[in-house]
C-alpha cells in the first residue's frame, strides 16, 4: 500500500511539473480516449485534414465553428459512439488541419473541400451537422450534395440572413471588434463569458494554452471572419444564406438552438425551421452558443430522439 500511495505522489508531481502545453495535451488526450475517439489524418489536393473518428454504426459527420475544432464535440460524442461512427474534422483553416493565408474559406469553397474529404475517407452516405459555421457550411454541404446525406442537424448556425441582429451582429454594425475574433488571453475569457451561458468547468491551464493558440490564429481567423461575412459598413452579406438554399429542403433535419444564444439570434431556429417541410425545431431553455459543450448530454439526447423517431 505504501508503495502505491508513494507512486501515485510522484505521478502527481510529475503532473504539477509537466509544462502547461504539456497539461493541455495530457487533458486533450484523456478527453478523446473517454470519449472512444482517435486521431486520424486524411488528405485532399491543398493539404492535411485532422479529424477524430470512433463508434460504430451509421456515420455522423459533425462540423465545428469558427475559431473553434474537432474538440468541440469530444463531450458530446461519448454519448453518441454507442450509435454512431462519429467523425468530427479540423475545417481547413483550424485546429490542426491545413492553413494557407492565400485561399478562399468562404462556404462554397469549405463545401468542396469537404466533399473530397468524405471520398478521401470513403463515406458514402452520413448524417451531417454542424455548429454555428459548421452548420452553415452542413447546411450548404446538404444542398449541394443531397445523395449522400441521410440528415442534417444545425446547432446554433451561422448564415440566417433575415435573423434579427444578435448581440454580436450589434456589434459588427458598430464597427466594434466581434467576440468569435480573439486576439488574447482577455478577449478569450471575454469571449467564453459570452458564449455560454452556464460555462461548463474548463481547467484553468487548458483556458491559458487555447487563449495562447487563438492568439496564434489570430490573422488567419481574422481573414477567415472577413471571408465568411462579406462585411461592409457594419453589414454583413453572406454568399449562400441558409434561409435561401434550405427552402424546401426534403431531407430530415434537426434544428437545436440555445434560447440565451448572444452570438447568433435564437429566431434562426424558426426562420429555418418554417422552410423545411421535414425540421424539427428543438429550443434549449438557459442554454447558450455551444450547446454540445454547455449540456453535452441533453444534446445528443436531442439526436438521438430525433433519429429513431
Amino acid at each position: 500500500m505504501f508503495y502505491i500511495l508513494v507512486f501515485i505522489l510522484l505521478l502527481v508531481i510529475a503532473y504539477v511539473m509537466m509544462p502547461a502545453e504539456k497539461r493541455f495535451e495530457w487533458g486533450v488526450a484523456t478527453e478523446r480516449k473517454i470519449a472512444g475517439l482517435v486521431l486520424k489524418t486524411a488528405t485532399i489536393s491543398e493539404g492535411e485534414v485532422r479529424y477524430l473518428e470512433g463508434g460504430s454504426g451509421t456515420p455522423l459527420l459533425l462540423l465545428h465553428g469558427f475559431g473553434a475544432d474537432k474538440d468541440n464535440w469530444v463531450r458530446m460524442a461519448k454519448h453518441l459512439t454507442g450509435n454512431y461512427r462519429v467523425i468530427a474534422p479540423d475545417l481547413p483553416g483550424f485546429g490542426e488541419s491545413l492553413k494557407q493565408l492565400d485561399l478562399d474559406y468562404d462556404v462554397p469553397a469549405q463545401v468542396e473541400r469537404l466533399k473530397a474529404f468524405v471520398e478521401a475517407i470513403g463515406l458514402p452516405e452520413f448524417h451531417i451537422g454542424g455548429s454555428s459555421m459548421g452548420g452553415y457550411i452542413a447546411g450548404n454541404f446538404a444542398v449541394a450534395h443531397p445523395d449522400q446525406v441521410l440528415s442534417v442537424w444545425l446547432l446554433n448556425p451561422l448564415g440566417v440572413a433575415t435573423s434579427p441582429d444578435s448581440e454580436m451582429f450589434a456589434m459588427l454594425r458598430q464597427k466594434e471588434r466581434p467576440t468569435v475574433l480573439v486576439g488574447d488571453a482577455n478577449q478569450h475569457k471575454e469571449l467564453l463569458a459570452f458564449a455560454f451561458h452556464k460555462p461548463p468547468f474548463i481547467p484553468g491551464f487548458m483556458i491559458k494554452e487555447l487563449a495562447k493558440r487563438a492568439q496564434v490564429s489570430f490573422p488567419l481567423n481574422s481573414q477567415i471572419f472577413q471571408q465568411i461575412h462579406h462585411i461592409t459598413d457594419g453589414q454583413v452579406h453572406f454568399t449562400v444564406p441558409l434561409d435561401t438554399v434550405l427552402e424546401g429542403f426534403d431531407k430530415p433535419m434537426l434544428i437545436t438552438w440555445g434560447d440565451n444564444d448572444r452570438i447568433l439570434h435564437v429566431a434562426g431556429a424558426d426562420i429555418l425551421g418554417k422552410l423545411v417541410p421535414q425540421a424539427e425545431v428543438q429550443v434549449i431553455k438557459d442554454m447558450g452558443h455551444l450547446p454540445m459543450v454547455e449540456a453535452p448530454s441533453q444534446t445528443a439526447k436531442q439526436f438521438l430522439q430525433f433519429d429513431q423517431a
